[in-house]
């Protein structure tokens, strides 16, 4: 009996290149000043930069590089990128995003690096037995005081579907701030739920994605 193939093996030997060519047309003709992470940001940046700080942003999950890059644009931040797929990193380094290729479980920076940390769509298709060592790894890169945003599926309890992509590899809905909330340095300051695709309210669990800003500090003793 053989060993499965974890997902992580899967995505970075093709299924995250694979990926990559399917979307690339319409991750093209996203709009960044309507995106509801890059709205975020705005906001954080907005509410706590002062004269001459430049953000360090790290975007986990950043395809080609598309929101790294407008944020570059808009904000003069310093972006860097980690993705499975290697069609992906090279694109995303064309356009001036340090981008290397790898995965959430691992981030080779050093610690305390970065102002605001994105998980960009990409926990629901980790491996779940990688799950604590992702948020060790994103709480390590985080500067003391920082931020956190997770754009993902979100479900209230965990539930597991099938990859129609991919035979053998599943995608795993679930409430990723638990991965950090339970700790007392980090907060929600806001959870928006809209349905998968579209800036809309929906009613289908199935359909749901949400975009999550977490605060990492010192909140004092309550």
């Amino acid at each position: 009996m053989t060993n499965k193939m974890s997902q992580k093996k899967i995505f970075l030997q093709s299924e995250a290149d694979a990926w990559f060519e399917r979307n690339k047309q319409a991750s093209a003709k996203q709009l960044f000043a309507e995106d509801s992470v890059c709205a975020e940001i705005d906001k954080i940046i907005k509410a706590k930069s002062s004269q001459g700080k430049i953000f360090n942003i790290l975007e986990v999950g950043c395809g080609e590089g598309l929101r790294l890059s407008w944020l570059s644009k808009e904000f003069g931040a310093m972006v860097f990128g980690v993705e499975p797929s290697k069609k992906a990193v090279a694109e995303a380094m064309k356009r001036g995003v340090i981008a290397i290729q790898g995965t959430a479980d691992f981030l080779p920076y050093e610690n305390k690096s970065f102002d605001i940390l994105i998980f960009g769509f990409c926990l629901y298709l980790c491996d779940q037995q990688d799950l604590f060592k992702i948020a060790h790894e994103a709480d390590r890169v985080l500067k003391d005081d920082a931020w956190l945003i997770i754009n993902d599926f979100y479900y209230p309890s965990s539930v597991a579907r099938d990859y129609h992509h991919k035979p053998g590899v599943q995608s795993h809905k679930m409430d990723y701030r638990k991965l950090f909330d339970w700790h007392p340095s980090y907060v929600c300051y806001s959870h928006q739920l809209q349905q998968h695709g579209l800036h809309e309210f929906c009613d289908d669990p199935q359909e749901w994605v949400s975009v999550s800003t977490m605060r990492k500090g010192s909140f004092g003793n309550v």
